[in-house]
């Protein structure tokens, strides 16, 4: 790996515990609860931090299909229950992910990491592929400060601390 990716690497591992913290023992039926008639909930967090690491993976190269066809996209809010995936399955793709996105970092070359990137929704910090990736990985940490606060409003415990 290299050394600009090894950090980034360690946050994207940090936030696959995190990922696991907030979610366990939640019950299915309690996902779909929301803060405010405004907020998103957690199924919905979940599934876009899901849908964005892979994101992450196509950027570094590997083929990757949204399984849930843009439901979890940036941009777009909860909407109604019968079309959302299980918790399962959710739980399912970010292992999935994590394991591939960890590969495609160890594999990824000084030359691929400075690649540009097209102008797209997703910024990035210096318009290289190095730079969409770290940028990703603030979203992510983002995304999972608000699983856990749902997950404490939802009264089942803090996530860190």
């Amino acid at each position: 790996m290299t050394p600009e990716m090894l950090n980034i690497a360690h946050q994207f591992e940090t936030n696959t515990g995190l990922f696991k913290r907030t979610t366990d023992g939640i019950p299915k039926e309690r996902w779909l609860e929301k803060p405010g008639p405004n907020s998103n909930h957690l199924l919905w967090v979940a599934g876009h931090v899901a849908y964005s690491r892979g994101q992450i993976v196509k950027t570094l190269g590997t083929p990757w299909t949204d399984p849930w066809e843009g439901l979890f996209a940036g941009g777009n809010k909860a909407g109604e229950q019968k079309q959302y995936p299980d918790p399962a399955e959710i739980a399912r793709v970010w292992d999935d992910m994590s394991k591939k996105l960890t590969a495609a970092l160890e594999a990824a070359t000084p030359e691929a990491l400075a690649k540009p990137v097209a102008a797209g929704r997703a910024p990035q910090f210096d318009g290289m592929v190095s730079g969409k990736i770290a940028f990703l990985s603030l979203h992510e940490a983002y995304h999972l400060g608000q699983m856990g606060f749902l997950r404490k409003w939802l009264g089942y415990g803090q996530t860190v601390g």
